[in-house]
C-alpha cells in the first residue's frame, strides 16, 4: 500500500538531490567545451570525449576531475529519484542501477583513461575504460526502463513515465544505429548526440524532483 502525504515547506534534501541531476551535465559540458578548445587539432565531430583525457593528453588532470564530478553527481540524483517518486514493488531497481552507473563512472573518470585514439586498447587502463563505458551505458538505460515501470502507474507521473520510456527507447535505438560508424569520421558527433540523450534526462528528472520538493508532493517508498 502506497501512502501519499503532504509536508509543509520545501523538502530541501530532495531539492538538493534534484539539483545534482541538473548540475551533472554542466561539468561534462565544461570539460568537453574547454578541453576541446584548449587541445590543438581536436575535432569534436571526429574525436570522442574520452580522447580529451586519453593517455598523454594535455590538461588531463583537471579534465578528469570535471568528468569524475559529472559521474559522481548521478549518485545523489539516483537517491532523489527513489525519494521523490511514488513507492512501488521493486521500485528500488531503477535508482540502484543509476547509482551503480554513477559509482562506476568515478573510476572511469578518475583512473581508466583510454589509450591514445581510444580504440584497440592494449593497457589495463585502456581496456578497463572500454569495459566501464559499456557497463555504465547498460546500467543507465536499465535505470530508465525501471523508472518508467515505477512511475507509469501514477496519474500525475504518467507524462514523465512516457518521456522516460521515449528517452530510453530512442537512446538504445540510436546507440545500435551508430555502432557501424563508431570509428568513422563522425564518431565524435554521434557520441555527443548519444550522450545528450542521456544527460537531458538527468536535467529533466532533476527539475522534476525540484518541482516535487517545492510542491509538497512526497511519497512514502514502502509498498
Amino acid at each position: 500500500m502506497i501512502n501519499n502525504h503532504t509536508k509543509s515547506g520545501t523538502d530541501r534534501v530532495l531539492l538538493l538531490l534534484g539539483l545534482c541531476g541538473v548540475l551533472s551535465p554542466v561539468f561534462l559540458a565544461i570539460a568537453t567545451l574547454a578541453g576541446g578548445a584548449l587541445r590543438p587539432g581536436y575535432d569534436p565531430v571526429a574525436n570522442s570525449i574520452s580522447e580529451l583525457y586519453e593517455a598523454g593528453a594535455p590538461n588531463a588532470v583537471w579534465l578528469m576531475a570535471l568528468l569524475t564530478t559529472y559521474h559522481a553527481l548521478v549518485i545523489p540524483l539516483a537517491i532523489g529519484i527513489h525519494r521523490g517518486l511514488p513507492g512501488a514493488r521493486f521500485g528500488w531497481t531503477g535508482p540502484v542501477f543509476l547509482a551503480l552507473a554513477g559509482l562506476l563512472g568515478i573510476p572511469l573518470g578518475a583512473y581508466a583513461r583510454c589509450d591514445p585514439g581510444c580504440f584497440g586498447a592494449t593497457t589495463f587502463r585502456g581496456q578497463l575504460h572500454g569495459i566501464l563505458v559499456l557497463v555504465t551505458v547498460v546500467l543507465i538505460f536499465s535505470a530508465m526502463f525501471a523508472t518508467w515501470l515505477r512511475a507509469r502507474s501514477y496519474a500525475h507521473w504518467r507524462s514523465y513515465a512516457r518521456y522516460t520510456l521515449g528517452t530510453a527507447v530512442s537512446g538504445v535505438l540510436f546507440g545500435v544505429a551508430m555502432m557501424p560508424y563508431i570509428q568513422g569520421e563522425y564518431s565524435g558527433l554521434l557520441e555527443r548526440i548519444a550522450v545528450a540523450i542521456v544527460v537531458q534526462w538527468y536535467v529533466i528528472t532533476g527539475l522534476r524532483l525540484i518541482a516535487v520538493s517545492r510542491g509538497h508532493e512526497l511519497f512514502d517508498n514502502d509498498s
